[in-house]
């Protein structure tokens, strides 16, 4: 009788160990499912007293890790060249492509139909600057600003390196590829008549070019740049003997960020 009723014990004890294991089991399940994930939001600024619309790339830690530098990306419909519709995703990409590194990716929501010139400079800018004063107060406590561009639109990069004060500084780093003759031109001239304001605060800039730009004119931007000397400026340029426009962006913007970022 006695051993019956121990049996008995034994059996219920396994029975429920099992049953505990089960739930165990299960519960971890579900855990893996709700698992975070990485997301586009869209959200609304002001700029020029009109509402603006914006999307940002949050990171599957964004939840927990709300100390994130930001990348704004420079996008508009081209003037000359076939529309990239993926340049968003490419920045992204080239964010995922690095190791241990994180970082939101933030632009305007829809291509808009600018054309990125330099009379038009300060009403793109303040659109971007305006963006980033957004962010700043709803997205993240970093105070990393990364610019990034290509075509005209890297004009604006580089505009916004040179022209901003040092009282008014909104950027940090600056990732410009294939800059257009009208902005190289305008900067080369900025540059040749000290027209750059004077600062203090440490800025990255990576520059690169295509086979479809001009070598000569883009090889003289980048040696007035050097030659400067700005004690404020580390820099690097890279040109991209085997591709064109359409097609060296990704390899851009993937070897600027890992060079402003130092990895």
């Amino acid at each position: 009788m006695k051993s019956k009723i121990k049996f008995g014990i034994i059996s219920v004890l396994i029975t429920f160990g099992t049953v505990s294991f089960s739930s165990s089991d299960n519960v971890f399940a579900k855990t893996h499912k709700t698992e975070a994930v990485s997301s586009i939001e869209t959200f609304t600024f002001l700029s020029h007293g009109k509402k603006t619309n914006g999307k940002i790339y949050l990171p599957a830690s964004y939840p927990s890790n709300k100390n994130l530098p930001v990348i704004y990306l420079i996008d508009f419909a081209e003037q000359h060249f076939k529309l990239a519709t993926d340049e968003f995703e490419k920045v992204i990409d080239a964010v995922n492509q690095v190791e241990g590194f994180e970082a939101l990716v933030v632009s305007l929501e829809n291509i808009p139909n600018f054309n990125a010139e330099p009379e038009t400079f300060k009403e793109h800018y303040e659109i971007f600057k305006n963006m980033a004063s957004y962010v700043d107060t709803k997205f993240t406590k970093n105070t990393s600003k990364t610019l990034i561009g290509r075509g005209s639109e890297s004009g604006i990069v580089l505009m916004t390196l040179f022209i901003e004060n040092e009282d008014t500084s909104v950027f940090n780093n600056f990732i410009a590829t294939d800059p257009s003759p009208k902005y190289t031109s305008a900067l080369m001239d900025l540059i040749e008549k000290d027209g750059v304001p004077k600062k203090e605060s440490n800025k990255k800039l990576h520059l690169s070019f295509s086979t479809t730009n001009d070598q000569v004119q883009c090889t003289k931007l980048i040696n007035l740049i050097k030659d400067a000397n700005y004690h404020w400026l580390d820099f690097e340029s890279i040109e991209y003997t085997e591709s064109d426009y359409e097609n060296a962006y990704p390899m851009a913007y993937a070897n600027g960020i890992k060079y402003v970022f130092n990895k």
